[in-house]
């Protein structure tokens, strides 16, 4: 239904349709990539204020709509790469959500991107502010396909020891000293180094 077949380059973007997620970075970045790839294609899920106007401006992008669980999931997986152009998140859930499905990033480098994507590695970070630099990355990876091939095969290692349990283990920490009781040893949550390419087989 994308109308993409074996040789496109499939671009997702996820999240609400509204202004504070700088989604004209995302129609810049596809229209710069299709420029040099007829390939490219660009899919939308979410919705918001932005829906109709984007729609407008950009016909040929695909506008899924909300999506959730097993759904969502399959659209991280079924993309190549995942833009997030947004410099207001305070964290970016989103950004986590396509590493572990074994989809590179691209993103300024800023909140959870600046965390856990490895240049080069699992995606590519553009220094906040620097639009014409993310445009033009995005089309030298558009005319390198191959490039963001690669980083898929390390996109999910990265971000592999994030679980439910984890999190737990570090809220759980956070009230007992706040009570002023030992708590027990939480297990270190670090952003993972390139090397260490583990193959996690969790999915989203």
């Amino acid at each position: 239904s994308w109308g993409a077949d074996a040789d496109s380059l499939v671009l997702l973007a996820v999240g609400r349709l509204a202004a504070e997620k700088n989604l004209d970075m995302v129609l810049r970045a596809f229209e710069a990539m299709r420029a040099v790839n007829a390939g490219v294609k660009l899919v939308f899920v979410g919705d918001g204020p932005l829906r109709e106007n984007l729609r407008q401006r950009c016909p040929a992008a695909v506008f899924a709509g909300m999506q959730r669980h097993e759904s969502l999931a399959t659209y991280y997986a079924s993309a190549d790469l995942f833009l997030f152009p947004s410099i207001t998140e305070t964290f970016g859930n989103v950004t986590i959500e396509a590493l572990a499905s074994g989809l590179p990033v691209l993103a300024f480098d800023s909140a959870a991107a600046a965390d856990w994507v490895r240049h080069g590695a699992n995606g590519w970070l553009v220094p906040v502010g620097d639009e014409a630099g993310y445009a033009s990355l995005a089309a030298g990876l558009a005319r390198e396909p191959a490039r963001i091939a690669q980083a898929s095969t390390l996109a999910r290692s990265q971000v592999a020891q994030l679980d439910w349990q984890q999190i737990a283990w570090q809220v759980e920490s956070l009230f007992l000293q706040t009570l002023g009781a030992a708590a027990a040893p939480v297990p270190s949550v670090q952003p993972a180094s390139p090397a260490s390419d583990t193959r996690a087989t969790n999915s989203v």
